[in-house]
């Protein structure tokens, strides 16, 4: 609104500066002092320009106003997120336009699109018009099909109108290699088992696509417990800001599996600080492939004055292979035995034996999981039956202990704990300064 109301400024300014010339007051004297009778016929005509001149001169005063509502992304408003509207409102992006049918009256719109370096955001309108649209199963595994490949598609947030007649789409896809114009919307409609394949084609213009923000190759570590975290790079677009990295090479992961100590990440936070004020995240992602284990971070996109950039790790956890038994001790009353479990301390509270079951009591901090454990009751090995009365106590410094019963059937005289594997996540405050020129 800002934009349109400095342009209607503007042309109301140039209506102010125009001057009538020195000549119009003689020459509309002598018009009036003619005895020359308009007639009624001349005076309609004389009407009829005079209207054509008005909406001319208010068509041409106000051509970029209406040029800037015919880019706007209307029906919109409840999908987009803060970033988006103010894309939207400055006219970025692709009007498209495009439909496909299905044999039940169902129709998929594709409307818009906006693309720059970080993803292409399709925005397109599934319609039902029996009302049942939130029933017509519009695969959500889309794809589109270029010259050069398949760009998968990654995620979708809808809404939906009141009559259910209507759904609102914004999908994320892959960004488009620059030298791809030509796009091929691939999706379906499942009904009743049945998948029906659908195809919406369009031209991507390039002159419309938006570029990035911010670029840079970081080699960053954070050394966290039993391995290190990589912060690859950053790339901030117009739509989103992207962190990548890595936790370990598939050399490392290969050498893990071989020794018996691998570890699966279960939890990766990471708060990203621009100006000082925290960036919303929009999502994330951690996968193990070829490339080992690699994970990125999303958020909004960075503000244009930005003058500090700052990422922070705020939780890191994962599922370990332990691979080692420890022999329980029965102690008396109040006395507590102390398991050391790759760094982690665990209590042994007690050991009760009630019904031909064995219930033994362990504490350790909040966070801290044994994953797959196994009771050794004269060499003969249990599986855990059950975990019960958990109980969380706040020490003085803040650390949080975890209370809780594990419950095994069968008693003996020798007693070991088999843990296998286990997970734990550790909170870290490490902040680290990325560079903003």
């Amino acid at each position: 609104m800002n934009n349109i109301e400095d342009i209607l400024r503007a042309k109301k300014l140039q209506i102010d500066q125009i001057e009538a010339p020195e000549e119009l007051e003689e020459r509309l004297r002598n018009a009036l002092n003619t005895k020359k009778q308009v007639t009624l016929g001349n005076r309609f005509r004389v009407y009829v320009v005079a209207v054509v001149m008005v909406v001319a001169m208010l068509l041409s005063f106000n051509y970029d106003v209406i040029a800037y509502y015919s880019k706007q992304l209307l029906g919109y408003d409840q999908v987009m997120n803060g970033s988006l509207k103010q894309l939207s409102e400055l006219g970025k992006g692709q009007p498209v336009g495009k439909s496909y049918r299905f044999e039940n009256g169902v129709s998929l719109t594709v409307d818009y699109v906006m693309a720059d370096e970080n993803q292409l955001l399709l925005f397109y309108t599934i319609i039902d018009p029996s009302g049942h649209v939130d029933e017509d199963d519009i695969s959500p595994f889309m794809s589109l099909k270029a010259f050069w490949g398949e760009y998968h598609h990654q995620n979708s947030q809808g809404n939906m109108n009141e009559d259910k007649t209507e759904m609102k789409y914004i999908s994320s896809f892959e960004p488009p290699k620059p030298f791809e114009k030509n796009l091929t919307l691939k999706f379906s409609q499942i009904k009743q088992g049945r998948e029906v394949p659908a195809e919406i084609s369009f031209t991507l213009n390039r002159n419309t696509a938006m570029g990035h923000t911010l670029k840079k190759t970081l080699n960053e570590t954070i050394k966290v417990d039993k391995t290190q975290i990589k912060i690859d790079s950053i790339l901030a677009s117009p739509t989103k800001t992207v962190i990548n990295g890595s936790i370990q090479t598939i050399f490392e992961v290969v050498k893990d599996q071989l020794n018996g100590e691998r570890l699966r990440p279960t939890d990766l936070t990471l708060k990203l600080f621009a100006n000082g004020k925290e960036v919303s995240q929009q999502g994330r992602g951690m996968s193990t492939d070829m490339k080992g284990i690699t994970f990125h971070s999303d958020y909004d996109p960075l503000p244009p004055d930005l003058k500090q950039l700052q990422l922070e790790l705020v939780r890191f956890g994962a599922d370990h292979d332990v691979n080692q038994q420890f022999r329980l001790i029965r102690t008396n009353d109040g006395d507590k035995q102390e398991l050391n479990i790759l760094g982690q301390k665990v209590e042994i509270n007690k050991i009760e034996t009630a019904q031909g079951e064995t219930h033994i009591t362990i504490s350790s901090a909040e966070g801290f999981i044994l994953s797959r454990v196994y009771l050794m009751i004269d060499e003969q090995r249990v599986s855990l039956e059950q975990t019960n009365m958990d109980k969380y106590d706040k020490l003085k410094d803040g650390t949080i202990i975890h209370t809780r019963t594990l419950r095994f059937l069968g008693t003996g005289n020798e007693l070991e704990l088999d843990v296998q594997r286990m997970t734990y996540t550790k909170n870290y405050q490490e902040m680290l300064e990325i560079p903003t020129n």
